[in-house]
Formats: structure tokens, sequence, C-alpha cells
């Protein structure tokens, strides 16, 4: 079975899957159900998160955000999931993104890079942009009601988006860098292409992880 249509299958397969699958928010245990009288700040929360959201975080000094942490949760449950549709958005460009880009980087038909080269450079701009929106929707939203400490689905999603958020950073540093520096652009070109293989596949594996584990 070539590639692409490998690719297109586990796009759509991890769409489904993502869509059926049990939430983010609901995993956090958040309850429209029950709205308890006071809410406080989770103990155990994250560093970057407490930076921003923390009782002398950037965004509390700066008067940001819901006056209270029922507003605050319902704020998060909204971020999260738009961060969790664009992030199928996202999945499903990288999949065309890395299937045309290793072809034209295995290959060496310059038709097929004629065509296919301003495509992949257009969809590089776009997943960038979207993954870069999901990521920014997840790190600025407020804290959860609670962290547990224990393996989840959820702490497997932050040590998996280390992976594909460094080497989304890295790829379009690392294509600049070769039409830059003609010397070592094979050399160059290798590292995007590797750096693009992590990006797709860990956050294959990530969508993957949110599904089935627990």
């Amino acid at each position: 079975m070539p590639l692409r249509r490998k690719l297109i299958i586990l796009s759509i397969f991890l769409l489904f899957s993502t869509i059926k699958a049990q939430s983010v928010v609901t995993q956090e245990s958040y309850d429209k159900r029950f709205t308890p009288q006071e809410i406080g700040l989770p103990d155990n929360m994250p560093y970057v998160k407490s930076i921003i959201w923390g009782k002398e975080g950037v965004f509390r000094k700066l008067n940001i955000g819901p006056e209270t942490r029922i507003e605050e949760l319902k704020l998060r449950r909204k971020m999260l999931k738009h961060h969790q549709w664009i992030g199928i958005l996202t999945l499903a460009g990288l999949a065309y993104q890395y299937d045309v880009g290793k072809k034209l980087y295995d290959g060496d038909d310059s038709d097929y890079w004629d065509k296919h080269y301003d495509r992949h450079k257009a969809m590089g701009y776009f997943t960038y942009a979207t993954y870069m929106t999901g990521a920014s929707l997840s790190i600025f939203a407020p804290p959860a009601r609670k962290y547990d400490n224990n393996f989840s689905s959820i702490k497997f999603h932050r040590t998996m988006a280390i992976l594909h958020f460094s080497a989304m950073m890295a790829q379009p540093f690392l294509a600049k860098a070769a039409v830059a520096d003609g010397k070592r652009y094979n050399e160059l070109m290798d590292a995007h292409l590797k750096a693009g293989t992590v990006a797709f596949f860990a956050l294959s594996l990530d969508a993957l992880g949110i599904t089935f584990f627990k």
C-alpha cells in the first residue's frame, strides 16, 4: 500500500477515534451538574501554568481573565475543546505535508518537484500556524481543578507535547537555514525531514494516547 494512502487512512482513523474519545476536560472531572461554592487553585499546578495563572502569576497581576474560578473552568473547557479540534486539523495537514516532503527529499523527479514544492511549503505555513494556535490555547488556558500525579492520558499528552512542540519549532528554522547555507543543504534538509517525522508520529501517538489511555 502506498505511503500516502497509509497516512491518509491513519489520519482518518485518528480523526474518528479522537472524536469518539472521552474529552480531556471530562477526564479532569469538570462536572456541570455540581458547582461548589468555592474552588481554589490546585496545589500541584504545572510550572508553566503557575507562571501564568498562579497566585502571583502574570495574568493575576495584569487582571486578565474571569473573576472567579468557576468562570475560569468554563473558559478552560471552551479553550481545550478548540485545542482538540485544531489538533485534529493540524494532524491531517501534517499527514499530507510529511508524505509530500518525503517524496521531495527522496525523489529526483523534476516534474513532481515543480508541482508539489509550493504546495508543501504552503502546507508547512498552514500546519505551523494551526499547531501554534492550538498549543497557545492549551498553554494559556486557566489551570484545571486538580492535577493527578498518577500516570494518565493527560500526563502522556504533556510528555508527547514536548516532543512534537520541539519538532514543530525546529522545522521552519532548519528549512530556512538549508536554503541559506548551500554547503550544508543536504545535512540541514535531512534534519528538517527528521524533525517532520518526529512531529507527525509524536502527534499521532498523542492522539492515540488521549483516545485509549485513562
